[in-house]
């Protein structure tokens, strides 16, 4: 299984570098950086702080509706622009726990759904691989080398065309993929609002760290990729060991984040008053 996983990586970093453009491999080394102090954001105070970000996220939307309302209305602009803030933002205080459970419920599914796809997709990359660049079927059945027209349609094919082509394969490997992935992305889905709305506070520090440790993850990658290619192959060849430095980081996020959302004990003189 590592090494159709390897596959999958190195695919997809080949089709970034092809098809990406110059300016976005330029800003790579910035977007990593920002991304690692993101993710190390979210692994230590996300769940502590999200209430206080969404609704200064929704304020700023609010704002911008503000803004936007008194351009059509001929309003003044900052008094529209503060009553939107305003109202926005306390909607979404007074709506957080809807929103974890909507965030932790796309998170929940998409941790679902990459399992299954490491089940069921994962084990025929490579034969896709293999069958894509090694030979194609003509009408009565036999295998040739492909054209030269069909190699370079390999080589230009981009990340939309290499991904729809991989699905397809794996319909025709799978005929009931489709059908148990649509019920367990549904599942999940449910399964996390009902989490977020019911338990938030585990909702938010288990998606803050998933999200958290796939951003410092995304930017390890990008930055070994930039400062040691060499290191970057020497992990891509060891996955087991990537695997348990990204989980020991998530284990540390949760432990982390779960001593820092923990109520404080009432002191004994309240607690006697009280009684």
């Amino acid at each position: 299984m590592p090494e159709e996983i390897n596959t999958i990586v190195e695919q997809i970093r080949t089709l970034f570098v092809q098809h990406a453009p110059a300016e976005m491999l330029q800003q790579a080394l910035p977007f990593g950086i920002v991304c690692l102090l993101a993710g190390v954001g979210l692994c230590v105070l996300g769940a502590k702080l999200s209430r206080f970000g969404m609704t200064c996220g929704f304020a700023v939307l609010g704002g911008y509706v503000g803004v936007f309302v008194a351009r059509e209305t001929g309003f003044p602009q900052p008094v529209c622009g503060l009553i939107g803030a305003a109202m926005v933002a306390l909607i979404g205080y007074q709506t957080f726990k809807l929103w974890v459970g909507v965030a932790a419920a796309l998170v929940l599914s998409s941790v679902a759904l990459g399992v299954f796809s490491y089940q069921r997709v994962v084990p025929h990359v490579n034969e896709f691989e293999q069958g894509t660049q090694l030979a194609v079927a003509d009408s009565s059945g036999a295998f040739s080398l492909p054209t030269p027209e069909q190699q370079q349609a390999y080589r230009e094919r981009g990340p939309k065309e290499w991904v729809t082509e991989l699905w397809a394969f794996v319909r025709a490997k799978d005929m009931d993929i489709e059908r148990s992935g649509r019920a367990l992305a549904v599942t999940a889905l449910v399964t996390g609002l009902c989490l977020g709305v019911l338990a938030m506070r585990w909702a938010l520090i288990l998606s803050t760290s998933l999200v958290g440790t796939l951003l410092v993850t995304t930017s390890i990658a990008t930055l070994v990729t930039h400062a040691s290619p060499r290191s970057y192959e020497t992990l891509q060849h060891n996955p087991g060991l990537v695997g348990i430095g990204v989980g020991a980081f998530l284990l540390s996020s949760l432990i982390l984040q779960t001593l820092l959302t923990r109520k404080a004990p009432a002191n004994k003189g309240e607690s006697n008053a009280k009684s």
